[in-house]
């Protein structure tokens, strides 16, 4: 008599049915993911912020220099700047390099890492330039010492708070 010879292994209709179940499980997955990237990108973006802002404070305490960032928030951008110490005051600032990217252009939202990312408003002083003096202590667009604490506000609702007389840099969202 022939021996009936026992098969080991899954029927087409099992690896199927666990295909399903992987795929559907998958789309959860990634799709919660998915609709927190905005958020995660306006944090990093915000972070990024806060990181520039005590970067300008701390070269403004070494350099023994005022230095400034100007906020386009219909670009999406800001700028570091500094006063240059051979021709001092407002008028003749140059350009920061940022030590992140080694580059003295605006840093812009909405594009690479923080695509989608935008500066939905500014509120230093009722301006959109943020001064520090040799001491570290902040001001505002028309170089008055601020009153309250100013506040950058990216998409998402995210914040970077800027408190008066010392400078503290506060992201929050």
């Amino acid at each position: 008599m022939p021996r009936c010879r026992s098969r080991s292994g899954f029927t087409l209709i099992e690896l199927i049915t666990v295909m399903a179940i992987l795929g559907i499980t998958g789309v959860a997955v990634v799709g919660g993911t998915l609709s927190y990237l905005g958020e995660i990108r306006s944090r990093a973006a915000a972070s990024r912020l806060a990181a520039d802002i005590r970067y300008a404070q701390r070269t403004a305490l070494a350099a023994g220099l005022r230095t400034w960032m100007v906020f386009n928030v219909g670009a999406n951008s800001y700028q570091l700047h500094i006063e240059n110490a051979a021709n001092p005051g407002k008028a003749n600032r140059v350009a920061l390099e940022r030590p992140i990217d080694q580059t003295s252009a605006q840093m812009t939202f909405g594009s690479g890492p923080f695509s989608k990312v935008s500066i939905s408003s500014v509120n230093i002083n009722s301006t959109t330039e943020l001064e520090f003096d040799s001491f570290g202590t902040p001001y505002d667009g028309n170089s008055a010492a601020l009153s309250t604490s100013a506040v950058v506000t990216l998409s998402n609702g995210i914040t970077a708070t800027i408190y008066p007389v010392t400078g503290f840099v506060e992201r929050a969202g």
